[in-house]
Parts: C-alpha cells; structure tokens; sequence
C-alpha cells in the first residue's frame, strides 16, 4: 500500500511539475524564441528534485535550490491556471495573445521576484510582539513578564547567527520566565551539536527560569532522550506531561505534543495543582481550548501553525485552528500563539512573520 501511495505521489508530482514547466517553456519559446527544449526541461527536471536529492546529499547549495523550487511551484500551481484561463478567453476574443503572454511572463518573474525578497525579509528581520493580559488571581506578585518563543526549528538553515539574535531580542525583552513552546530542533540533533548552539543558547536565560516543551518536530529524529539532556545542561526545563511550581508563585505546566497519543489529559495535570494560584501552560498545538479552560488553565501559550508561513498558508491555518495566531481570550482562559522565530523549509515568510512574544500578565 505504501508503495501505491508513493508511486502516486510521484505521478501526481511530476504531472504538476510539466505543466509548471510546459507553461514556462511556451512563455520562452514564444517571447524569445528560445530553443534548447531538451536542456530547458533537464534543467526543471533536476531542479525539481533537488530538494529531495538534498535529503540524502550534503552539496553546497542544493538545499537552497530545492526551497526556492518549492515557493515557485507552490505559487505557479495558483497563479498559471488563471494565467491560463485569462489566455483562452483572449483567444476566443481575437485579442493578440503574444504581447500579453510576454508581460505576463515578465509579471509572474517579478511577483517571484517579490516573494523571495519580501518573504526573506519577513524571515530574517524578527520582531517582538507584545500583548498586555490580565487574570483574575491574586499573587504576591503584581505582574510577571513572559517571553514566548515557538519553532525555532534548529537546522543547517537556523544556526548561530539566527541563534544568537534571538539572544540578543531577549535581553532587550528582560522578561522574567521564558517559555520555548516546541520544535526548538528540526528533527535531528545534530545540527545543535555542529554549530555548537550549546554555548549560544545558555544565554538565554531568565530570573524565574526557562521552560520548554515537546514540538512534533522533537519526535522526527528519535533524539529526543538526548535533546532533553541538552537542554537540562543550559538551565532549560524541558517538562514532559509536567508541572512546575515557580517559587511557590504560580504554575508552569508543559505537555506532551498533540501528537504523542500517550499524553496525559490536561485534568491529569492540573489535578495536584493549587488552583488559587495562576497556572501557566506550554502547549505546543493550540487545541483542546474548551478542556484547558475547564481544567482551570489561566494562560496557554502555543506555536506550531506559523501562521501558515507563505501566503495563503494563513487561510488555511485560520481555517483549521480556533486562534492559529495572536491573543484569544476564552471565558477565563488566555490562548495565545505565536507564529514563531524560526521556519520549516523554505527561508520565506509571506503572510507572516517571524517573532518572539512578550506577554505582560497582570493579576487582579
């Protein structure tokens, strides 16, 4: 069955790969008269695969053709059928086609053009954004400043420099807890221990701790054992279907990922918990929101939609999630979640943008 599937995957692929590159084609061949087919289509054909190659060989470059591939065919499939629509009904009309199809190739170039520069911008210029929340607990403390930072995603692509400015925003943030809400990794270890991000990420740090959770992207790389005795050895807690007392002060729960079909109900969690204090929980899937709130959470914090990352991902997510990005207040319980610091994949972000979150709680 497997076997079916993948075969089916290719096919449907490479179908959808020729008419991208058919369309590309015809837009050369009759705006410029451009005629070397067969090297036209062996060079889309390895293009195309580049991604995949890129998996299983460490050559410079390869990975980044690979991601500039998967933008422009993500966006091709959207914009060449109504491209193609808008062309049959010029023909039909008798209008002249082939200065329309040389400034529409020209168009689609610099719409590419945009999305790469524009969406490399997004990705590599993270801001802080910053939510003022109030609960209705008491506490020896007035207000407590969090930092939320989701889906890093730690690869060859996020390393040291990427790393040591998210440093840098914390400082500048001085919040008092941190909490890392999953898919600190990629999937594998490995990169961590390349760029050596284990001296960069200890300086992330704050007076009442940093705390971080299990992302789905945790369990891809079987590293998770090791991931954890990483982080413990930098001061960051990882808490797996766990809750943290914080200077008998207020809670710090952090749950297993949605995916885990082991972890425990949320009611398992706050059980033991004194309710009259606030409690905190990192979640790395913002869902469950109607159990979280009758299970007594004040403020959940998650990451994992990304906020869909390029345009019309968000759609999509907004779709899925009840809040995929930002602040939703339901009944007492605060969601809020971030579209996160890092990315998977491409380097670009349209619709989105990268950030770390600063949530000022007030208790009442």
């Amino acid at each position: 069955m497997t076997i079916i599937l993948f075969i089916f995957f290719l096919l449907i692929y490479f179908s959808l790969t020729f008419y991208i590159a058919y369309n590309g084609w015809i837009w050369l061949k009759k705006s410029f008269g451009f005629r070397f087919k067969r090297t036209y289509f062996l060079v889309v054909l390895f293009i195309s695969i580049s991604y995949f190659l890129a998996q299983f060989y460490s050559i410079s470059g390869l990975l980044w053709v690979g991601y500039i591939w998967l933008v422009v065919f993500g966006y091709s499939l959207l914009l060449f059928p109504l491209l193609n629509i808008l062309f049959f009904v010029m023909k039909k009309k008798r209008l002249n086609t082939r200065k329309g199809l040389k400034w529409a190739g020209f168009s689609v170039t610099l719409f590419y053009l945009f999305v790469f520069i524009y969406g490399s911008y997004n990705m590599w210029n993270p801001v802080v954004v910053s939510y003022d929340i109030e609960v209705a607990k008491e506490s020896e403390l007035d207000e407590i400043k969090l930092l939320l930072v989701s889906d890093i995603h730690i690869s060859e692509t996020i390393g040291p420099k990427t790393i040591t400015e998210l440093i840098n925003l914390s400082n500048e943030v001085e919040p008092d807890v941190i909490l890392l809400a999953g898919d600190i990794i990629d999937s594998s270890i490995e990169p961590y221990y390349s760029h050596n991000l284990g001296e960069i990420m200890a300086g992330l740090t704050a007076p009442l701790g940093v705390y971080a959770v299990l992302g789905n992207h945790e369990y891809y790389g079987d590293d998770i054992p090791t991931f954890i005795k990483e982080m413990n050895e930098i001061d960051i807690e990882v808490l797996v279907d766990e809750a943290a007392l914080i200077e008998d002060l207020f809670y710090v729960i952090g749950r297993k990922d949605y995916s885990d079909f082991n972890r425990l109900p949320i009611d398992d969690l706050t059980e033991d918990v004194d309710h009259n204090k606030p409690i905190l929980l990192i979640d790395h899937q913002p869902r469950e929101f109607d159990k979280v709130g009758a299970a007594g959470v004040d403020v959940m914090v998650s990451g994992h939609t990304h906020k869909g990352q390029l345009f019309p991902g968000n759609l999509i997510t907004n779709a899925i999630y009840e809040n995929h990005y930002g602040h939703l207040q339901l009944d007492e319980l605060h969601t809020i979640v971030s579209s996160g610091y890092g990315i998977w994949g491409p380097p670009f972000r349209i619709g989105s943008r990268a950030e770390v979150v600063e949530i000022n709680v007030r208790f009442n």
